[in-house]
């Protein structure tokens, strides 16, 4: 027995009440929560009220665990970013990059680019973030985790690049290698960060 659209708002409001801030983590519980409801109401032969409250009384730690996420998620979220550079647009992406190098390394705007990188990188990292808060907080009024987890893989690589080029603003310090690979990881994190952007919002997961 599939669940209506009402019974499915239920359990939405219910984890909203219960402090689950994010969309994403609240649609995986939802479908968790709604598979067992549907199994029990059938087995079981009760209403969809009976059912969800026995569910939840009798798994409520498992559930909520659900809900805790912690630095290992972080760990993990980096293991996917870097995995994702196998991928073939990434590899693509490295390919064009280190092409375009050779093809502008002698030009003014290389010549720019290499002596303010860091300054480049923080106007497009404060952008994002400003244009991110906006979007998601202030028109859609709403949070997702699997957005400010992949935030974090930006951060560092902002860290890296102010660790590694901010002591050096004359061109001439930078090395080259150092520019290409810094570009190389902030290319296929645009192209994650759009990845799991897409994932998520064509996935079955979407609450309506």
């Amino acid at each position: 027995m599939k669940l209506n659209k009402n019974q499915i708002q239920f359990i939405d409001g219910y984890l909203q009440r219960n402090d689950v801030i994010y969309v994403d983590i609240r649609a995986e519980m939802i479908d968790h929560i709604a598979t067992a409801v549907e199994e029990k109401m059938k087995v079981e032969d009760i209403d969809f009220h009976e059912a969800f409250v026995s569910y939840v009384n009798s798994n409520r730690k498992e559930i909520f665990s659900m809900n805790k996420k912690t630095w290992q998620s972080t760990l993990s979220e980096l293991k996917n970013y870097f995995r994702f550079f196998l991928k073939p647009k990434s590899l693509f992406a490295v390919i064009l990059i280190i092409t375009l190098f050779f093809i502008f390394r002698e030009t003014m705007v290389y010549a720019y680019l290499k002596e303010d990188l860091w300054f480049c990188f923080l106007l497009i990292f404060l952008s994002y973030s400003v244009l991110s808060m906006i979007y998601f907080y202030g028109i859609k009024k709403k949070r997702y985790y699997f957005i400010e987890r992949t935030n974090i893989v930006l951060s560092i690589l902002y860290w890296i690049n102010l660790f590694l080029f901010k002591p050096f603003e004359k061109e001439e310090y930078v090395s080259d290698v150092l520019v290409i690979v810094f570009m190389c990881l902030f290319v296929v994190y645009v192209l994650y960060a759009l990845n799991q952007m897409n994932k998520f919002f064509n996935s079955k997961l979407i609450i309506k």
